[in-house]
């Protein structure tokens, strides 16, 4: 148990965006599992669709306003084909969520998909939002993607920054012998100490991944692989490699062509199989 100063981040987008609601849901979820106790900071995620309740008596766009843009810390805001639907006093309630955050001081973060499908396409809705992003882009840096892999990638990252500068106000410079006492209490589970040494008794020290539908195939190397079908086992895999990461055991080579990481094993990895006797 630990004390956490919790912010709360609202995801927002027209009603064309939707499996990018669920990545940003996740990556503020992966977000807290690497640094919620480190940073004793925790991030709680806001959409309108589980954040918001029916009442009668405001239009739809104020009530949201009230119940979840006012109670936001920051926002996420996402654009694919589309706009949205105008509201009482904004071009569409998106629009309307990022002026009230940036009128109350609160960091905004933009995103635009650049491919998308002909068929989705309005050319009114496409005209409008264009617009939007060529007036938007005099008074903000946003970010564009091309596809959902490339979005998970880009906000974990970006998201990483924006939580650094403006929710972690204690700013800890550590030295090398704290770095490395740090390092010394990192636990890991005798399933994942199985799976390291597994990993360095072969001759590839890359990580791949190949994804099919109803799940995954993870690659310690050409030899060991492992077929992942669930949520669950997909976070705990995030969990093991997030603990290498920590360790300085691996590295991020680069990315596949589907921008997934590609793990690679340091010399330090082996000098902790000798060294622990695994």
């Amino acid at each position: 148990m630990f004390q956490a100063n919790v912010y709360k981040i609202m995801i927002g987008a027209p009603s064309d965006i939707k499996e990018e609601v669920n990545i940003a849901i996740d990556a503020i979820y992966h977000w807290n599992n690497i640094n919620a106790e480190k940073q004793k900071t925790v991030l709680l995620p806001l959409h309108w669709s589980i954040s918001a309740y029916p009442i009668i008596g405001m239009h739809p766009q104020k009530a949201i306003n009230q119940q979840v843009v006012n109670k936001s810390d920051l926002l996420i805001c996402i654009f694919g084909a589309k706009l949205g639907t105008p509201t009482q006093d904004y071009a569409s309630g998106s629009v309307e969520e990022i002026e009230e955050h940036l009128k109350a001081g609160k960091p905004v973060m933009i995103f635009f998909k650049q491919a998308l499908n002909i068929n989705e396409i309005n050319i009114e809705q496409i005209s409008r939002l264009q617009n939007f992003k060529k007036e938007i882009g005099q008074k903000a840096l946003y970010e564009d993607y091309n596809n959902v892999d490339e979005f998970k990638r880009i906000l974990e990252d970006k998201l990483s920054l924006c939580i650094n500068d403006n929710f972690i106000k204690d700013k800890i410079i550590v030295n090398e012998l704290e770095v490395n006492n740090e390092i010394s209490h990192e636990e890991l589970s005798d399933y994942d100490k199985a799976r390291l040494k597994s990993w360095t008794s072969v001759d590839n020290p890359d990580f791949f991944q190949a994804h099919f539908i109803g799940g995954c195939i993870y690659g310690l190397g050409a030899s060991n692989q492992y077929e992942i079908r669930s949520g669950r086992e997909k976070i705990e895999w995030d969990s093991f490699f997030d603990k290498l990461l920590k360790l300085d055991l691996i590295k991020i080579k680069g990315y596949d062509k589907y921008n997934h990481p590609i793990y690679q094993l340091k010399e330090s990895a082996y000098k902790y199989v000798e060294t622990h006797n695994l």
